[in-house]
C-alpha cells in the first residue's frame, strides 16, 4: 500500500500516512505483524487521498478519486446482479491499460477474470487481490449478504500469508493459476436486488471496509471456525469440539479445511496470534493474563508460540509497537 507513495513522494510521506492511521513504524519490519481492519481502512484512505488514486498506484493509470462512486451509481438500477457485473466489467475496461476484465458464464458459474492486454504485464499481488475483493464485496453489498464463492484463483505463487485468504474469500482459493479470476454461483448472479442511494453514501463513506471485510455470516469453514474459536479460546478447544458445534464429523472438517488450503491448528493459531498482537499493541494486559485468555496452560507456552508466530517475544513485540507510536 505504501510502495507507490514512497516512489512518488518519498519516505516521509509514507511515515505520515502510517501515523495518520495510528500504525507504528516498527510493524513494517516485523513479517508477521498484524493490522486491525480499522487501521487498514485508515491507511488505504490516506494513501488514496494523497495520491488521488483509489487503487493506490497499483495499475498503470491512476484511478482518480470519485471513480468508485460513479461505478456504484451505474450499478444501482441494474435489474439483476449479472447485469451489474457486466457493467462492472465494462466500466473497468474503460480505465485499465495493462489488464482487461472478462466475464463468462459456464454451467452454474459466472466468472470474472483479469486478462493481460499485452503479454508480460506486471502481476501486482495487491492489485489482483483488491480487484477480486472489490467484485465480491460489491456483489455482496448489492444483495445485502455475504455471497459464497465457488473459487478464487490468483496468477501468483502461494504467498506466506495464504491462510488469511480464507478470511477474505468465502470459497476455495488457488494460486499459481493461468489468470486471476473469481467464480460466483449463477443463482446468486441471477437475483434481483434493491439498493437506494442513501445506503450507497454510507457504503462509500466506509470504503474500503464494506467491500474488503464482511460483518456478515462467514461462508467459509475457516471463517466459521474462527468465529467459534474467538468465543471459546479460553477453553481447550479441539477439532472434536468444533465438529460437534457445526454438527458434522471430524473427517468432513479435515477434508473441507484441506480444500481451503489450511487445517484446524493453523486456524486456531491464526486466531490466537491476531488477538495476541492486537492486545499487546492496544492494552496493558499482562503476558500471564493474555496467555490464560488464549487458552495456554502457562505463560511459557504462550511466549514460545508467539515467538514462533512473529519472530519476537510478547514483551519485545509490545515495546516495538509503542516506542514510535
Amino acid at each position: 500500500m505504501l510502495a507507490h507513495l514512497r516512489s512518488r513522494q518519498g519516505d516521509q510521506a509514507a511515515l505520515l500516512a502510517l501515523s495518520s492511521a495510528a500504525i507504528p513504524q516498527s510493524l513494517l519490519v516485523q513479517p508477521e505483524a498484524r493490522l486491525t481492519c480499522r487501521q487498514y481502512g485508515a491507511l488505504y484512505r490516506t494513501v488514496a487521498a494523497t495520491l488521488d488514486d483509489e487503487m493506490l498506484g497499483l495499475w498503470s493509470r491512476p484511478i482518480r478519486s470519485g471513480t468508485l462512486k460513479y461505478l456504484m451509481l451505474s450499478l444501482l438500477d441494474a435489474p439483476t446482479v449479472l447485469v451489474a457485473l457486466n457493467r462492472f466489467v465494462r466500466f473497468w475496461n474503460l480505465l485499465l491499460d495493462d489488464y482487461r476484465l472478462q466475464i463468462s458464464t459456464r454451467s452454474s458459474l459466472v466468472r470474472v477474470s483479469l486478462a493481460e492486454r499485452t503479454p508480460g504485464a506486471v502481476v501486482n499481488v495487491l492489485g489482483h487481490e483488491l480487484m477480486m475483493k472489490l467484485a465480491h464485496g460489491i456483489v455482496s453489498w448489492l444483495l445485502g449478504r455475504e455471497v459464497g464463492l465457488h473459487a478464487v484463483a490468483f496468477r501468483f505463487v502461494r504467498p506466506r500469508h495464504a491462510e488469511d485468504y480464507a478470511v477474505l474469500f468465502p470459497g476455495e482459493v488457488r494460486f499459481d493459476a493461468q489468470a486471476t479470476s473469481i467464480d460466483f454461483h449463477y443463482q446468486d448472479c441471477a437475483e434481483q436486488f434493491t439498493r437506494e442511494k442513501h445506503a450507497l453514501w454510507a457504503f462509500l463513506k466506509r470504503a474500503p471496509e464494506d467491500w474488503t471485510f464482511s460483518a456478515m455470516h462467514r461462508a467459509s469453514l475457516s471463517g466459521k471456525a474462527r468465529a467459534y474459536l474467538e468465543q471459546h479460546l479460553a477453553q481447550p478447544v479441539t477439532i472434536q469440539h468444533l465438529a460437534q458445534a457445526l454438527h458434522t464429523s471430524v473427517r468432513t472438517l479435515n477434508r473441507r479445511f484441506a480444500e481451503e488450503g489450511t487445517h484446524f491448528q493453523a486456524v486456531k493459531d491464526g486466531v490466537r496470534r491476531d488477538i495476541a498482537v492486537h492486545r499487546l499493541a492496544n492494552s496493558n494486559t499482562s503476558v500471564d493474563a493474555l496467555s490464560f485468555d488464549l487458552g495456554f496452560a502457562n505463560a511459557t507456552g504462550f511466549c514460545r508460540a508467539f515467538k514462533h508466530w512473529t519472530g519476537s517475544s510478547p514483551s519485545d513485540y509490545r515495546k516495538g509497537t509503542r516506542q514510535d507510536a
